[in-house]
């Protein structure tokens, strides 16, 4: 009898601990995760969700991003994208704690705000030129045949004329030997050999604005045409500003990340930009309904009440076509990129520059 109640004590012993050790191992999930918010690495270790604020501006660049806020693609941790308007994005990576771990800006801001590499890294170029040269004045085509006979000494209307649409248009300028003088009374008569160059405000991009011709970035310039189309003399397109500076256009909006960023989520990076690169292909799938990628847009305005710089009429294949979004790494496009920059500095009289540590190359 003694013999049995030790046996029976020892086994008693046995299972209350298998039930305490049971206690002290974490739930699991299908996947593996024990942590309970599905971030098991397949080898045990747990990481952290990751965490990211995506800025865009508003127009082609966002375009560039259009399916993945769509789909709400997340790559497995928790992202948030926000389209602002376009004279504010630089807000988004300067300062002490900058918002943005990926932002989408012009490679001449990307360049003399990142340009070292030491804060932020250029992943790749999304945007290759959607510039576009209007005229309610003008009927003939603008080519390269012509260019500098039909510009010389015309008053010519530039939004941003002090940023990336300014300068790109100085750049194809100095290209075909046509002087030009950056003026603020477009009341004036150019008598000059000269091409006038104005500051305009989209507003001002009406037939009757006394430009002779306006220089704009799709899908805006759609919009601009089609509002005015059914008026005695409509904007019309008369120049495509890429064809005019050469073959394939160039690197106008580029995508970064954070330094540290990259260097903790490379496979997230690896993922995102491979969505980044199938997002141009979706863009032109006949599938692709114009009102999907304008609700994509304008559902992730970061301020409500944003007026949208399109339509969803403006929207159709060609407009998108135009707008030349496709994902280049920065690898790929590096060379492209700094000669770009050296031709902006000379054209704008400014200096932009990129180190090589700017360019970010996987591992």
């Amino acid at each position: 009898m003694k013999k049995f109640l030790a046996i029976f004590l020892s086994l008693l012993m046995l299972v209350g601990v298998s039930v305490a050790l049971i206690a002290c191992v974490p739930a699991s999930d299908n996947n593996g995760d024990t942590t309970g918010d599905g971030n098991d690495d397949g080898n045990g270790s747990q990481t952290a969700t990751v965490e990211a604020d995506v800025y865009a501006p508003d127009g082609a660049p966002a375009l560039a991003l259009a399916q993945l806020m769509s789909d709400e693609m997340q790559f497995g941790g928790k992202v948030t994208y926000n389209v602002v308007a376009a004279d504010t994005i630089q807000t988004y990576v300067t300062g002490n704690d900058p918002q943005a771990e990926l932002c989408i800006l012009p490679v001449n801001a990307a360049a003399m705000l990142l340009g070292t590499g030491e804060k932020y890294q250029m992943l790749g170029a999304v945007t290759h030129g959607n510039l576009y040269v209007l005229s309610a004045k003008h009927t003939e085509e603008i080519t390269a045949e012509n260019a500098a006979e039909l510009l010389a000494g015309t008053k010519i209307g530039s939004l941003q004329l002090d940023n990336f649409v300014g300068f790109a248009l100085r750049t194809v300028l100095s290209k075909y030997d046509v002087s030009f003088e950056v003026r603020s009374d477009k009341g004036e008569t150019n008598e000059t050999e000269s091409a006038y160059l104005y500051n305009a405000d989209a507003t001002e991009f009406k037939p009757t604005a006394g430009y002779d011709y306006m220089i704009a970035a799709e899908p805006a310039v759609s919009k601009k045409v089609n509002a005015t189309k059914d008026t005695p003399k409509p904007l019309k397109v008369v120049g495509d500003l890429q064809a005019l500076y050469g073959e394939n256009g160039y690197p106008q909006a580029v995508l970064v990340a954070k330094k540290d960023f990259i260097a903790e989520n490379a496979a997230f990076i690896e993922d995102f930009t491979d969505a980044v690169a199938a997002n141009a292909v979706w863009l032109l799938e006949e599938e692709t309904q114009a009102q999907t990628i304008y609700d994509a847009v304008v559902g992730h305005y970061l301020k409500e009440g944003t007026t949208p710089t399109f339509g969803v009429s403006d929207l159709t294949k060609e407009v998108i076509g135009a707008c030349a979004v496709r994902f280049d790494s920065a690898a790929s496009c590096k060379a492209r990129v700094k000669e770009f920059l050296t031709e902006l500095s000379v054209a704008a009289n400014k200096t932009f520059s990129a180190t090589d540590a700017f360019f970010y190359t996987a591992a």
